[in-house]
């Protein structure tokens, strides 16, 4: 941390403000523009909270700043906080941040600010892991290299690291460093950077400054792109290519949108975290993390914030929950309580103690899709089934009844349905049922969506969704023994005959590994095999797909984007 957090702010100015020439550069952005910074060295954020300030003085309403920023840790939130008494002149800059404060996790964040004028893209961890993400990297205007003392940190000023940024550049991309050091310059030159000296911030003499030897020009081609499915996955990545300034075509081959799995009365949003270091476990937190932030900034009455409670009800509960505690005692993502605190917060006598989910909750899938779609930028063709899918050299091919489109980028949101249209392996469909029960009194307290064997939600309609099933029946009709499986688990939180009013079935794709599948496969972009968690796994998916179309880093390390690859099954 700077040792005046004062000094900081007027040597961010100095050192990177005015070192790139950003408020120039940002007064004469373009319509529509996107400018991309990246900066080594985080710390408590005081560089980003002041490009912030600069960015909002200077740019236009319709611009949008994306700052990369990689650092080896995360600075409590309470520390943070501390920089509202000695930084008054970015006070309101920092309210904005504490609202949306990253969690204290390894890997990639990626977080809106000033209602999506500036995105967050925080990286932590080792720079020697997390400096694969930089590969990612295409687009970047300005870095700031504002790693600690070259001769203590080495590793923050390598000719591998610089190599590695000078890739994610193009040739109008500039950068600047507080330090002046012979190691420094020389790694900067061998590295493929144009630098010179300039006098230093207040008792540093002399700083660096300078730009990138590369012929390479910066892409910013947004074509339209054709959605296929108008589900919640489909429905949020037109939204998410909307916001990035991309025209979509959205096709349904119904004749109203969010009509397939999507279409129940509401989607439970909680994760199934694992305590281990894999792909998965990492994919499910960040995904939980980053839906919860998304449907937070929609402020949409179609995001519920209740919270959830999963109950520790077996040994195998026992042993999940343990392990989770043992990975996390902040209580920042999940917290335990015992029996009284979870009938307190539920609204029942609950037996069970359990982990409470504080930002999860639920959506009305329906009103959500709707929402979802209201921009000018997305286009609705509903009744539109594809009959035919194909590549074509730079272009992708729909055949809907005697009609054929073409489209540079298209993705197929198509859930159970996406083998009927095109090739793919290691996809499997399974049947899910819920079962909606009258609002007795034993049930009609419940304030949120309690999940043990199965789950049951607060009331939505007058009734309450209890489910759900699992099974390969193909049968869309409404099962007496399905809906007497979902009964039999509920009897674990509410031993009491209850009345069924209705039920809702729905066929979800399951990939073999039990992972989304989001990427490219074959020219064409997939992002299906959700599940029954399509509401917690669709954000991060759809930001996935849009980023890879508009070139831009994706919110997951390298890693986890392989986990969800179509190709990893060939």
């Amino acid at each position: 941390m700077y040792s005046s957090v004062k000094g900081a702010v007027a040597e961010c100015n100095h050192v990177f403000i005015k070192g790139n020439n950003l408020n120039e550069r940002f007064e004469n952005l373009g319509e529509n523009s996107k400018f991309f910074i990246g900066e080594i060295g985080f710390g408590i954020g005081i560089n980003f909270l002041t490009t912030c300030k600069s960015w909002l003085n200077h740019a236009k309403q319709n611009q949008v700043l994306e700052f990369y920023s990689f650092d080896k840790y995360l600075f409590r939130l309470s520390d943070f906080k501390k920089l509202n008494i000695s930084c008054p002149d970015l006070k309101e800059y920092i309210s904005e941040f504490e609202l949306s404060y990253p969690r204290n996790i390894q890997g990639a964040q990626k977080i809106s600010l000033f209602d999506g004028r500036i995105i967050l893209n925080l990286i932590i961890g080792e720079i020697e892991s997390t400096q694969e993400y930089i590969k990612l990297m295409d687009k970047v205007d300005a870095w700031y290299l504002d790693g600690f003392s070259p001769s203590k940190n080495p590793d923050l000023w390598s000719k591998k690291l610089f190599k590695c940024i000078h890739k994610s550049c193009h040739e109008k991309t500039t950068f600047s460093t507080y330090t002046s050091s012979g190691f420094v310059k020389n790694n900067l030159t061998e590295s493929g950077f144009n630098h010179n000296r300039e006098e230093g911030f207040s008792e540093k003499r002399h700083m660096l400054k300078g730009n990138v030897d590369t012929r390479l020009k910066k892409n910013t081609s947004n074509t339209k792109v054709a959605v296929i499915g108008s589900g919640i996955a489909g429905c949020i990545l037109s939204y998410t290519l909307a916001k990035k300034g991309i025209e979509v075509d959205l096709y349904e081959k119904s004749d109203k949108i969010c009509s397939g799995a999507s279409s129940h009365e509401l989607l439970v949003t909680y994760p199934r975290l694992s305590a281990h270091d894999t792909a998965f476990g990492s994919f499910t937190l960040h995904s939980y993390i980053f839906a919860t932030n998304f449907y937070k900034r929609l402020k949409t009455d179609a995001w519920k914030r209740t919270g959830v409670i999963i109950l520790n009800h077996d040994a195998a509960t026992e042993k999940r929950q343990s392990s989770l505690l043992e990975k996390r005692a902040d209580g920042e993502i999940y917290r335990f309580i015992d029996p009284n605190e979870a009938s307190d917060i539920s609204g029942i006598d609950i037996k069970f103690n359990g982990l409470f989910y504080e930002d999860a909750g639920y959506i009305l899938p329906e009103e959500m899709c709707k929402f979802l779609i209201e921009s000018p930028k997305i286009n609705v063709f509903t009744s539109s089934p594809i009959k035919n899918i194909t590549k074509n050299r730079e272009t992708v091919h729909l055949n809907i009844g005697k009609q054929e489109f073409e489209y540079q980028n298209v993705c197929l949101c198509t859930g159970s349905d996406t083998t009927e249209i095109f090739d793919i392996d290691a996809i499997s469909i399974k049947r899910g049922q819920v079962t909606h029960i009258e609002s007795l009194d034993s049930v009609s307290k419940i304030k949120l969506p309690i999940c043990a064997k199965g789950y049951i939600s607060p009331r939505v309609n007058s009734i309450h969704l209890v489910g759900s099933s699992y099974s390969d029946n193909e049968d869309t009709d409404l099962s007496e023994d399905e809906h007497l499986y979902n009964l039999n688990n509920l009897k674990l939180l509410i031993d009491e005959e209850m009345n069924v009013v209705s039920g809702q079935t729905g066929h979800r794709a399951v990939s073999k590994d039990h992972m989304p599948i989001v990427g490219k496969k074959d020219g064409i972009y997939i992002n299906t095999c959700h599940g029954s968690r399509a509401s917690v796994t669709a954000p991060i998916s759809a930001e996935i797909i849009a980023s890879m179309i508009s070139g831009e880093a994706p919110p997951l390390m390298g890693r986890e984007l392989e986990s969800l690859s179509p190709e990893r099954f060939n």
